[in-house]
């Protein structure tokens, strides 16, 4: 069944029209600190927006998590090098130590969020960096404020986390940590 929204994003992609980052996208993809090659995760993709317009900017090795079979489906065709399924956000179905950087752009509420921490801390490589947009808007909704997301990822193991202001949008950015060598 076609609806509006499937006709129109099949039409911008026709015209190869660019999907607009929304404030979330936005603040994650300024936040992130990428390197050509590496190894990404959005783990809120949606219409595959934010994955694009990294596409754009640096040769990366995407991959995307998306809610719905359509979404996931619809992303994979847009960037056909794209690892793109669908899934949740608190069982993501990558392997321990996946990715150089995970992003988040949407806000998680309680539990699901302090999961979906505790699963980007697993999937990434020992010194990579987590970027989880911090609305003021999405906290009004029930979202973590900022403290309240810089207290869960330091308890799932992050460190060096720090909040990254922006007007109505920013992000709450942490690193797992690199293991010490052991002595011999």
């Amino acid at each position: 069944m076609l609806t509006k929204t499937t006709t129109l994003n099949s039409y911008q992609a026709a015209l190869g029209i660019k999907k607009r980052l929304t404030a979330p996208m936005r603040a994650c993809a300024s936040w992130a600190m990428l390197e050509e090659h590496d190894k990404i995760l959005d783990m809120a993709c949606a219409d595959g927006a934010l994955l694009s317009s990294l596409n754009d900017k640096m040769r990366l090795t995407l991959c995307g998590l998306c809610e719905q079979p359509e979404q996931a489906r619809a992303v994979r065709e847009m960037l056909d090098d794209a690892d793109v399924i669908s899934g949740r956000v608190d069982d993501i179905p990558w392997r321990d130590d996946s990715f150089d950087i995970v992003l988040l752009p949407a806000a998680l509420k309680g539990d699901v969020a302090r999961r979906a921490i505790q699963e980007a801390f697993r999937v990434l490589h020992q010194g990579g960096q987590f970027v989880m947009a911090s609305c003021y808007m999405q906290m009004n909704d029930g979202g973590l404020s900022r403290r309240e997301l810089m207290r869960v990822m330091q308890e799932a193991g992050f460190a060096s986390v720090t909040c990254r202001k922006n007007l109505l949008c920013g992000a709450v950015v942490g690193f797992k940590p690199r293991k010490e060598k052991e002595e011999k």
